[in-house]
């Protein structure tokens, strides 16, 4: 979920929309008035122009402009292909349903007046005659007998390039791997004319005879030439950070890939592609707003130099991908309210219409149209250094006050971060060991602002203590201990003497935890420590306790790809659950305890007991 007022908008897209599905639920009309009058249909730089409901699930989409200049959405649903007339973006009507194979997954491009839909059900590959729009469309199935594959049935998805050429990913045939068709002779009846090597690929994208096959069980992207669809020949193939490479798109100038993996916490990767034997990965965009929540890209598409992300569960969010090394957010419009992760929400974002409306699909709230701002993000550049040494910091934190916008100096001290919102703002520098410092800066949409910071050192001193039994005073061997507060983290051993030191040590408060297995855990809370505490003594009781702040050598195996062990706090159970559990036992023992001794017993327990606390 997004801050405050973005949660509002969310609230706003779903209680304001007569005709949304959501409206069937009872919801109380005062609510729906109060936020329609104080909220816009609006989030950053996005907003709702109109939108269209289904009552079945949606998958992907796409867009059609006719010669005429009418816009039409093509939304992929599970009964089919939804061709939706856009004359009035604020009242998306349907113009007509070209039935297909139930499906979960149907992908959609055009080519000419013509409009290709996969499935994963069978049939082969759906091709639609648009040219009679609005009144009427003609469409067939194209699904050929290939010699030496077999009868083309299922295609996961698809891509069509610039040179006429359609792209078939994921299939029934060929192992999954790209297979090529010619739409140039006959639009409305493809000619196979080659397929790429049995590798499984999801999505694929095609310009300038260079392929770029999207395997994501391989965990990769592979650049392929071609120029003969019948040989193609592998240039260069690149990990992706997920390893379940899911989609991407070239930038304007076709030297940037930027790609997505269906995974949560995933980025979306930039990557410089220009020699396709030497891939540079330059940056990675996660949304901040969600960052670690689990949220999962779905498809990226680029249109001047801008990305246009669909999110599950997050919706459609642009980035400026002018400068690939330097992603930065700049618009965003939720269409999924729940706080949830998984596979719900927007599946796809669809923004080359000439009126540059973008389209949304959002699988179960139905069809979106909403209207861009497209602005050049503010961008925020420099070195954090040692003011003494002058020396790179590498993990300096450098955060735009007030706003979901910080980054981290990398291993030079080098950073790159930005907004999308010019303005004057402070910004922090800060770094353990170091004096923090506050900078004000203004910030201009479409500019870089280098800004180079120098952090004086804090001063240090060395600092240490011995582990030692309670009761016999005898120094403890190998006893783990840690000192920690909001800005270090100190984890040692003690020597043979039981004692711990450490050479550049900070003012401050720390929680110092001491043990060793066969002993009971020390605990010393907030402890202020400095240059005048002294050498430190801990005590710790013989005994068998983990506290799981220390590692105590504890050895994990099993077969879970993760999460193979959890601390966790357990269930409570109630003394009022122990006496029913007890009652059952015992009526099944055909004791003689009563009904009414029971009634008692419960009441004189449950005196104090808060009964919307029973666990359930």
């Amino acid at each position: 979920m997004r801050n405050f007022f973005s949660v509002s908008n969310r609230l706003t897209n779903i209680y304001c929309l007569s005709n949304h599905p959501i409206m069937k639920k009872k919801i109380l009309p005062i609510l729906i008035l109060l936020i329609c009058a104080n909220y816009s249909f609006a989030q950053l730089n996005m907003s709702l122009v109109g939108s269209l409901s289904y009552d079945v699930e949606l998958s992907n989409i796409w867009g059609y402009s006719a010669p005429d200049g009418a816009e039409y959405a093509l939304v992929g649903t599970y009964d089919g292909v939804s061709i939706v007339s856009l004359a009035d973006p604020s009242n998306p009507v349907e113009s007509t349903l070209v039935p297909g194979p139930l499906s979960n997954w149907r992908e959609i491009k055009t080519w000419s007046h013509y409009a290709y839909a996969t499935n994963e059900t069978g049939s082969g590959l759906l091709v639609i005659d648009l040219a009679n729009l609005p009144n009427s469309v003609d469409y067939h199935y194209w699904a050929p007998s290939i010699p030496g594959l077999g009868t083309l049935a299922t295609i996961h998805s698809l891509f069509i390039d610039d040179l006429g050429y359609l792209y078939l990913n994921g299939s029934n045939l060929n192992g999954g791997g790209i297979l090529f068709a010619d739409l140039n002779t006959d639009p409305y009846n493809p000619i196979y004319v080659g397929k790429g090597p049995a590798i499984y690929a999801h999505d694929s994208f095609g310009r300038d005879n260079l392929a770029y096959s999207f395997e994501i069980y391989n965990g990769n992207f592979t650049i392929y030439d071609v120029t003969d669809k019948s040989n193609p020949v592998a240039l260069g193939s690149q990990q992706t950070d997920g390893h379940f490479t899911h989609n991407g798109w070239l930038s304007d100038d076709s030297n940037i890939l930027f790609t997505t993996d269906e995974v949560s916490d995933a980025p979306v990767g930039s990557y410089d592609v220009s020699d396709p034997a030497n891939i540079i990965t330059l940056d990675q965009f996660r949304p901040l707003e969600t960052l670690g929540s689990g949220v999962i890209p779905h498809n990226v598409h680029v249109w001047d130099d801008y990305l246009i992300i669909s999110y599950y569960t997050d919706g459609c969010i642009i980035v400026d991908g002018s400068r690939p090394d330097n992603l930065v957010e700049i618009a965003n419009f939720d269409t999924y309210i729940p706080t949830s992760t998984g596979f719900a929400g927007a599946w796809g974002a669809y923004p080359f219409l000439p009126s540059g409306l973008i389209l949304v699909s959002d699988i179960g709230n139905g069809l979106y149209i909403l209207q861009p701002n497209y602005v050049r993000a503010c961008y925020l550049e420099g070195k954090v250094t040692d003011a003494v040494t002058t020396t790179g910091l590498n993990g300096a934190t450098i955060e735009i006050v007030g706003e979901l916008a910080n980054t981290l100096s990398n291993l030079v001290g080098n950073y790159k971060t930005g907004l999308a919102t010019a303005g004057t703002y402070e910004v922090l520098i800060k770094k353990a060991g170091y004096q923090p410092k506050t900078i004000s800066i203004d910030l201009a949409n479409g500019e870089l602002t280098l800004l180079d910071v120098a952090l004086e050192p804090l001063p240090s001193f060395v600092f240490g203590g011995t582990v030692v039994e309670e009761g016999t005073g005898l120094p403890i061997v190998d006893a783990k201990v840690q000192l920690i507060n909001a800005d270090f983290e100190y984890n040692l051993t003690t020597d043979s003497d039981g004692k711990f030191s450490v050479q550049q040590f900070y003012n401050g408060d720390y929680d110092v935890f001491a043990g060793k297995w066969g002993y009971k855990a020390g605990v010393l809370s907030a402890e202020q420590i400095d240059q005048s505490s002294g050498n430190l003594t801990l005590e710790i009781a013989r005994g068998y306790e983990d506290i799981f702040s220390l590692d105590l050598g504890w050895l994990i195996n099993g077969d879970a790809p993760q999460g193979k062990w959890e601390r966790g706090t357990p269930v409570e159970v109630s003394l009022l659950r122990y006496l029913i559990q007890f009652s059952l036992a015992l009526t099944q023992l055909k004791t003689l305890v009563t009904q009414a001794t029971l009634l008692e017993m419960l009441l004189t327990y449950s005196m104090d007991f808060n009964f919307q606390a029973l666990p359930g």
